[in-house]
């Protein structure tokens, strides 16, 4: 008797299971459009969040440091601890965009001044080249005047182009001013979490053992766990992966004596935090810019740019990225378009590292039945 009402308790359960999914698949559309809303609503919230959570890190280290507060007698010095870290944190990351803009963002400007103002001289020089290329390879004639361009036609669907912009670049403009909105917001909720962290947590904690089963309180510990785990390696590595790879390609377009190797080393390592589709995209406009500044040297920049992604796949991004996803090429590309087409450049950036956690989660039961 005791076990037919067990089969008939997980048979219901798995016709309502069942039955909710069906739901859910059936108003799809509507569920992700209120989830959006949702999602808008808290985002304030969202980036404050993640804001505090990678601050967070930062912030340890600088609580390590002043870890000889904790043995004064005095209650506010102690108390000072705290407060103190934060204020290094942000002092930190201003003395970072200073310097960035001090001494970055000025090459940067002169590079692209330089490329904006010599342009005709460069588009005279690929001619050029090509033109010299197509006498070596013995293709004259009509060839060149089959494949020449119609300038006047360009230059028509060019001005029709820039007319069917402007409305992108207003949408563009208002989802950019409500993005920094949403992230000065977010600043200030990060601060009053890194405050007061160990406060929120425990109220969290209590809340859900109030609210939940012990047994699924335990099991969301544990996932939260292996969250934090995953998402701190995934960050800290993609942060360190884009530096060495900008660093070689400094190197590398140094020795190679190519021009603006600043600005394409910037371009490369940035581009590299974006997982798959940033570096081929930072290799395309990279390229660009040293076939119209060095059209002679384009062929060189490719064979490094080769080395550059082949040493990065083989040996840089397994060995400092890799191992805190634990995610094949096909998966890592999967998560990246769908939370890319979920969420925007944030979905693209944190999308990984979430599936990641997905997996790790699924995995471990289908390991243990084994």
């Amino acid at each position: 008797m005791v076990d037919e009402i067990k089969k008939a308790k997980t048979g219901l359960i798995q016709i309502t299971y069942a039955i909710v999914l069906f739901m859910v698949l059936w108003h799809l559309e509507g569920i992700l459009a209120f989830a959006g809303k949702v999602i808008g609503l808290i985002s304030p919230f969202l980036y404050g969040i993640a804001i505090a959570y990678v601050l967070n890190l930062l912030m340890r280290l600088f609580e390590r440091l002043f870890s000889f507060m904790d043995r004064s007698k005095t209650f506010l010095v102690r108390r000072l601890k705290r407060p103190l870290s934060i204020l290094c944190v942000f002092l930190t990351l201003v003395i970072i965009v200073v310097a960035w803009m001090v001494l970055a963002i000025p090459q940067l400007s002169s590079s692209v001044s330089n490329i904006a103002a010599n342009m005709p001289e460069y588009v005279a020089d690929v001619e050029r080249f090509l033109n010299k290329t197509i006498d070596d390879l013995g293709l004259k004639g009509g060839f060149w005047k089959n494949i020449s361009l119609n300038w006047n036609e360009m230059v028509t669907r060019a001005g029709q182009f820039i007319s069917s912009i402007f409305p992108r670049v207003f949408a563009f403009t208002k989802n950019f001013t409500g993005f920094i909105l949403n992230m000065a917001t977010g600043i200030l909720i990060s601060i009053y979490m890194l405050a007061n962290k160990e406060k929120l947590l425990l109220i969290l904690r209590k809340l859900l053992y109030a609210w939940l089963p012990k047994r699924f309180c335990n099991r969301l510990v544990d996932i939260c766990v292996v969250a934090n785990r995953t998402f701190k390696g995934y960050f800290s590595g993609m942060i360190i992966n884009a530096l060495i790879v900008g660093a070689i390609s400094f190197s590398g377009t140094v020795v190679l004596g190519i021009p603006n190797a600043f600005l394409l080393s910037m371009i490369l390592g940035v581009m590299g935090l974006f997982p798959i589709i940033g570096p081929l995209l930072g290799s395309i406009l990279s390229f660009i810019i040293v076939l119209l500044v060095v059209p002679e040297k384009a062929l060189l920049f490719v064979i490094l740019l080769v080395v550059i992604q082949e040493l990065d796949n083989i040996l840089i991004y397994p060995r400092v990225v890799g191992r805190s996803i634990g995610l094949g090429g096909i998966w890592i590309l999967f998560a990246l378009l769908l939370g890319g087409s979920l969420f925007g450049i944030v979905g693209t950036i944190a999308g990984i590292p979430a599936f990641a956690v997905i997996w790790t989660i699924v995995d471990i039961p289908m390991q243990f039945n084994q």
